[in-house]
């Protein structure tokens, strides 16, 4: 039997990776009422955000099929993929179990590991500024009961 040989660009896997997100999440939002753009309903942000993200899918779809050129699919950098995933389901994990700063350090320090060209100069800068900016934004500004710290 002769293998064939499935040449994927990585535009068109994110077009259709896009469309098939957008869509599934517009076909979720049509449940939920929509509402005016002065008295938005629960519906409202999902079904605008679920289709732009299906126009966006779509047309980035179709600009790679007539393009025809960019690097192939199986040209994946995987360990960067792996980090930043471990780092996010972490973050997501000590967001509830040891509050924000133990999960926002996680994530930046993590999330490093993932850049091949990583500074170690840099990381304080980074580490201040990622924990700074989302409990200035999130605490102080918009006054969200979000705990600092559980342990």
């Amino acid at each position: 039997m002769r293998e064939v040989a499935v040449n994927i660009r990585r535009d068109v896997a994110a077009g259709l990776f896009f469309t098939v997100i957008g869509l599934s999440a517009l076909l979720m939002a049509v449940n939920y009422p929509f509402g005016t753009t002065f008295n938005m309903g629960p519906g409202y942000f999902p079904i605008i955000v679920s289709g732009l993200m299906l126009v966006l899918g779509v047309l980035l779809t179709i600009t790679a099929f007539r393009a025809n050129a960019g690097p192939l699919l199986n040209d994946i950098a995987w360990r960067p993929l792996i980090i930043i995933l471990v780092a996010v389901v972490g973050f997501a994990l000590l967001i509830d179990r040891g509050g924000m700063l133990p999960a926002l350090a996680f994530l930046t320090i993590v999330g490093w590991y993932a850049n091949p060209n990583r500074n170690l100069k840099v990381l304080p800068i980074q580490f201040l500024v990622s924990i700074l900016v989302p409990v200035l934004i999130f605490r102080v500004a918009l006054g969200m009961p979000i705990p600092l710290w559980r342990f």
